[in-house]
């Protein structure tokens, strides 16, 4: 495929710098939501992988005539088997196939997350699905915005797969056409050659510096506002932008003016993490304890401040930024300091996101002696074998889990209900 026309820049900014002599994957097998191809959440992205190569549909059904001609149906056995060749990506668009497909290990994973549908976003697997799948993605695209943010404070590679404009940004060209992209199409263009060649991501920074613009331009029109103000303090945040705590504030100012009960908790505490993440730890601490409403917040604000006064400023600059669910800035401190402290510090963030394996790997032969941590390293490693595909192996310590609590029970029923769901999303069930 010829190299992709107007990506280097977008709005003036440098998109990308990865060698190009480094193609993306040749082949993408999409793993759908239930319903056949109509139901497929992002019919763009996959138009654009089938310009980038051979696109296959994993399902039990017969090809439908609504299917791009392009995009070729096979088995989930034959899924299996293509997998495990080189230049071949797995392109997950339903929560539900996490432990089908990871179990396949498949060399790149790229997640498209779909919107719940139904009863999907009472259901409890629904999260659950959606942060281990986090945790193993290489990269991942979603159409919320929200969602978007959120892994991006999580230090994840991530495309917003949306936005106002829709004129085109770019183009790609196949077979002598010239296929105009729209900025986002182009964004995940780069961000998948980034992901394959292992290049640093220059896609997220991108993204959100063109989101607080756009927040900025929406903000000149509108004056101050509570929701927009407070959204591009976020970007500004993520973006170590100065201006991110005038905006903050700008928000929270406004929301007392609106008669919001919680903007303590939901909008001025916020300002600890700006703070935090300016080395300005002290400040940040201040604002922490301001906003510290419950009994256990105040309690911790309180243990903060003696780790404070006993030098720890690293773990406390860590930790509130934690609290404000930076877990990638978190994590970056954490790293850097090092320590049995930092390591369990580690562990704690990688339990709350989910990232099994990572978690996993921080637990030593001393983190197990009592009974209560041995009951948690079996959930734990009952979860990265189901991952891995070792079914017997990961019911065997959910029942050892069991025999302590037996809540552990339910992550055997979750297998159970995730088997029926692929069934179900291969079309072999109602």
């Amino acid at each position: 495929m010829d190299k992709p026309e107007s990506i280097p820049e977008i709005n003036g900014k440098t998109a990308s710098n990865e060698d190009d002599s480094k193609c993306p994957p040749n082949r993408y097998i999409l793993f759908p939501r239930k319903g056949g191809w109509s139901t497929f959440p992002y019919p763009d992205i996959a138009a654009l992988l089938s310009a980038e190569g051979e696109v296959l549909y994993v399902s039990s059904q017969e090809r439908s005539e609504e299917m791009p001609p392009a995009i070729s149906v096979i088995t989930l056995p034959e899924a299996e088997i293509l997998l495990q060749q080189n230049r071949t990506a797995a392109v997950i668009a339903h929560p539900y196939w996490l432990t089908a497909v990871q179990s396949m290990h498949p060399k790149i994973s790229i997640v498209l997350l779909p919107e719940p549908s139904g009863d999907e976003a009472s259901s409890p697997l629904w999260e659950g699905c959606i942060s281990r799948l986090v945790g193993t993605a290489d990269l991942i695209g979603t159409s919320s915005e929200t969602r978007y943010m959120k892994l991006a404070f999580q230090g994840v590679r991530a495309v917003w797969l949306g936005g106002e404009d829709k004129s085109p940004a770019g183009s790609i060209h196949k077979d002598d056409l010239e296929i105009p992209l729209r900025d986002y199409e182009l964004l995940f263009l780069h961000a998948l050659r980034q992901t394959v060649t292992e290049a640093p991501d220059t896609i997220t920074p991108l993204q959100c510096s063109m989101r607080a613009d756009y927040y900025r331009q929406l903000r000149s029109k509108t004056g101050p506002h509570e929701t927009i103000s407070f959204l591009l303090a976020a970007y500004e945040y993520l973006l170590d932008d100065s201006r991110a705590a005038a905006s903050l504030m700008e928000a929270f100012t406004h929301a007392i003016m609106n008669g919001r009960s919680d903007c303590v908790q939901s909008h001025y505490r916020f300002l600890s993490a700006i703070h935090a993440k300016a080395g300005e730890v002290e400040s940040a601490l201040q604002v922490y304890g301001i906003s510290a409403g419950s009994e256990q917040e105040r309690h911790h604000y309180e243990q903060l401040c003696r780790w404070l006064e006993a030098g720890e400023n690293q773990l406390v600059q860590a930790e509130l930024l934690r609290l404000n669910d930076d877990y990638g800035a978190a994590l970056g401190i954490l790293d850097a300091l090092g320590g049995e402290t930092a390591r369990h510090w580690k562990f704690r963030i990688y339990q709350e996101t989910e990232c099994v394996e990572d978690a996993l790997a921080l637990v030593h032969a001393a983190d197990i002696q009592d009974r209560s941590s041995r009951r948690d390293y079996q959930e734990l490693s009952g979860t990265a074998m189901a991952l891995r595909g070792d079914r017997h192996g990961a019911v065997r310590q959910f029942l050892e889990a069991a025999m302590e609590n037996e809540e552990a029970l339910a992550r055997i029923v979750e297998m159970e209900l995730l088997d029926h769901a692929v069934q179900q999303l291969l079309g072999e069930v109602p």
